[in-house]
């Protein structure tokens, strides 16, 4: 045979050859309604291609990349998804309002005329007064202090006295390592029209709060020392000076005492089950299956979470709700005390575990839904001010993350996995006139407990069925293996020998195949009542085969 004729029945075999090695570990053996157990190879040739040993963690790695495989201490094989819902920052979620104090004055209820004894040029009078600056919450907030990474304390004053001197503010209510606030006015107008706008930054201060009595406000009290110098004029009753003052643009480090009633998280969204999104219908019941939502919080704050929304869907309609008994319907979650916050250790992990204990999840998960929509909210302090001593640090956050633990250990009826491959078989039909027959050898031992059937679709570019690898209800079933039920070890493996045969004219017919689509169902032992056992399967289970493709050649020596 010529070197491109060669060739050319060689690009003819290689689709073939994938579509066997594609999903080798879920089929025992390949049936076919061309099949002939007891065919003898003349005049071409039969060489092995493939060997190997697969378990069903290969198996599901094939139809489901989203997940990946682990086993317990005992070697019990589970799927494992992970997958990170949200996140909530402090920053994002709590602010402190500016806060505007009313007006107010500090003001002369006596009269000194000019050249009074005691009151000589260049003399100093001094005024003192504190005021109550309140702040206003809008959740019930009853606060102890605040530490500020950013904040700006704005006065607005104005002096109707006509002498020099200086207006002190300080605060021991306010402080920077533990110094107390304090800041100088210069009044060096002694018209009697003085006036100014002052702005101090609050970065690196904190303000401590008192509550007002019979009160639920909270202020801050600041000391106002008004120092006048005399320039000779007299004093009038009710000359003043006049203050405006707010605080704005703060920004918090961290805040301590009673936060009040916050939604510390409200989301919905779906994940979908990747698993199950390459399954057909059928039956399958999980053994133990666990969702877990894995919380990582910093927040200093008792909170409790309730799930408003856990449904799986199939398809765009159907769908099933997940039902929960009291204690996951509304759970609380770890949380840092004031001690952990000086220690530096306020990250706090809480696991909240979904099983069978405590909602309906194997029948949940039967549904075989391949998408979740969920709905989770927290409240701040249910127990109301009566709970614990509340912080939150501008880096409080909760974390949510999402896992999904389905052990290999389940009972199956018809329940298929399925997959497609690209398969481009458009020169197939260009060897057809030398080719008699192409033979697939295929030898498994099935160390599984449970049934095997196989299915290959051929479908066009349009995924319009061309043809199957074996004719409807002919299936090649890879028999279960017999497990020993104390200790799971295989005792007896089930095993079969297969001779799939292709001739030229039905090689010729899947020149218009593009894609194979790769059906594999699964079917668990039945005990003496016919009911379904449900079977764990184990890190040493495995499939094992080998593989070997024949050529029969009807070509004369005009083909040499």
């Amino acid at each position: 045979m010529n070197k491109s004729k060669l060739s050319g029945i060689l690009k003819t075999l290689i689709p073939l050859v994938i579509i066997f090695l594609f999903y080798q570990c879920m089929r025992e053996e390949y049936n076919f309604d061309k099949l002939d157990d007891e065919i003898e190879i003349e005049g071409g040739f039969l060489t092995p291609i493939a060997y190997g040993s697969l378990n069903l963690e290969d198996i599901i790695s094939e139809f489901d990349s989203s997940s990946y495989i682990t086993s317990d201490p005992d070697g019990l094989l589970m799927i494992t998804y992970e997958d990170s819902l949200f996140s909530f920052i402090a920053d994002d979620l709590l602010e402190i309002p500016s806060t505007d104090f009313i007006q107010y004055f500090i003001e002369s209820d006596f009269t000194i005329l000019p050249g009074f004894p005691g009151w000589n040029p260049g003399d100093t009078l001094v005024l003192q007064e504190s005021e109550k600056f309140p702040f206003s919450f809008a959740r019930g907030e009853k606060l102890d202090s605040m530490i500020l990474d950013d904040g700006t304390l704005n006065l607005n004053l104005s002096s109707q006295f006509q002498h020099t001197g200086n207006i002190i503010l300080f605060s021991n209510n306010l402080k920077r390592n533990n110094i107390p606030y304090t800041d100088t006015i210069v009044i060096d107008d002694p018209s009697g029209g003085f006036s100014t706008n002052n702005s101090s930054s609050l970065a690196g201060y904190t303000i401590y709060l008192n509550d007002s009595v019979g009160s639920d406000s909270m202020f801050l009290e600041m000391g106002f020392r008004v120092e006048l110098i005399n320039s000779g004029a007299g004093i009038n009753a009710g000359e003043e000076i006049e203050v405006n003052a707010t605080i704005d643009n703060m920004d918090f480090d961290a805040i301590f005492g009673y936060i009040g009633d916050y939604e510390l998280l409200m989301q919905s969204g779906d994940l979908d089950l990747g698993f199950f999104e390459n399954t057909l219908d059928g039956y399958i019941r999980f053994e133990n299956p666990q969702i877990n939502f894995n919380l990582t919080n910093s927040y200093g704050v008792p909170a409790a979470v309730s799930i408003s929304r856990f449904t799986g869907f199939k398809g765009d309609t159907d769908s099933v709700q997940m039902t929960f008994d009291s204690s996951i319907d509304t759970f609380g979650y770890a949380y840092p005390t004031l001690t952990d916050y000086i220690n530096n250790d306020i990250f706090k992990d809480t696991t909240i575990s979904i099983n069978g204990q405590n909602s309906n999840v194997s029948d949940f998960l039967a549904f075989l839904p391949s998408r979740l929509e969920y709905g989770l909210s927290a409240i701040s302090n249910p127990d109301g001010e009566s709970g614990s001593y509340n912080f939150v640090t501008d880096d409080s956050q909760i974390d949510v993350d999402f896992e999904f633990i389905l052990p290999l250990w389940f009972q199956a009826d018809s329940f298929a996995l399925e997959d497609t491959i690209d398969m481009d078989l458009a020169d197939i039909d260009e060897d057809a006139d030398v080719i008699e027959r192409v033979n697939f050898k295929l030898e498994v031992t099935n160390g599984m407990p449970l049934d095997i059937d196989f299915q290959v679709y051929f479908v066009d570019e349009n995924y319009n069925h061309v043809d199957s690898m074996f004719s409807e209800n002919s299936q090649p079933v890879i028999g279960s293996a017999i497990i020993n039920e104390t200790t799971g070890d295989v005792i007896s493996p089930g095993s079969k020998t297969t001779l799939v045969e292709f001739t030229g004219d039905e090689i010729t017919d899947l020149n218009t195949v593009r894609y194979g689509i790769i059906r594999a169902g699964l079917k668990t032992p039945s005990d003496s009542n016919d009911d379904l056992v449900s079977v764990k399967f184990y890190t040493d289970y495995t499939v094992d085969f080998e593989m070997s493709v024949g050529v029969d050649i009807k070509a004369n020596s005009n083909d040499f």
